[in-house]
């Protein structure tokens, strides 16, 4: 049996935003870990250039904002990331010093379901995660400090 539409029809979106959030999320996990998996076939290099074309896009994406504190840069991050991934974060802070706290984190638990990861592959994630916070902060000249406990990021600071 064959299912056929004999007229154009424009289809509406009709996902509710949980969905959507989290849709979106599996297929940025896939993204990344599709070019992370032959990135990492091509040397250390290969994987070196990536990381930094991918820090560049988000600081300036985070520039355009008019990010000037770590409360501005924290507010901003934790609001992406709420309205694309669907991660659950709390901020508190001022212009001196700021905090992020995953409660979940929507891109890692899309990652983890998508990517079956090993414990090794978790640990270089990681490692790479602490990398992207202290270049973002040096690159609004302040210092940035990632704080793991347990399957979350527990705790991102950053400062001037």
């Amino acid at each position: 049996m064959t299912t056929a539409i004999a007229n154009k029809t424009i289809v509406e979106a009709k996902w509710p935003v949980a969905k959507v959030q989290e849709e979106s999320a599996k297929a940025a996990a896939r993204q990344f870990l599709a070019a992370f998996g032959v990135l990492c076939k091509q040397g250390k290099e290969a994987v070196e250039a990536y990381q930094h074309a991918m820090h560049i896009q988000k600081v300036e994406y985070y520039k355009s904002l008019g990010i000037k504190t770590p409360i501005d840069l924290v507010k901003a991050m934790s609001e992406y990331e709420s309205n694309i991934f669907g991660s659950k974060i709390e901020i508190w802070g001022d212009e001196k010093k700021a905090f992020l706290s995953y409660s979940t984190c929507g891109m890692w638990n899309a990652m983890k379901e998508i990517g079956k990861l090993t414990p090794e592959m978790e640990e270089k994630m990681g490692t790479w995660f602490q990398t992207c916070v202290t270049n973002m902060a040096k690159d609004f000249g302040f210092q940035g400090e990632v704080n793991f406990e347990g399957e979350t990021c527990a705790l991102v600071t950053f400062s001037k």
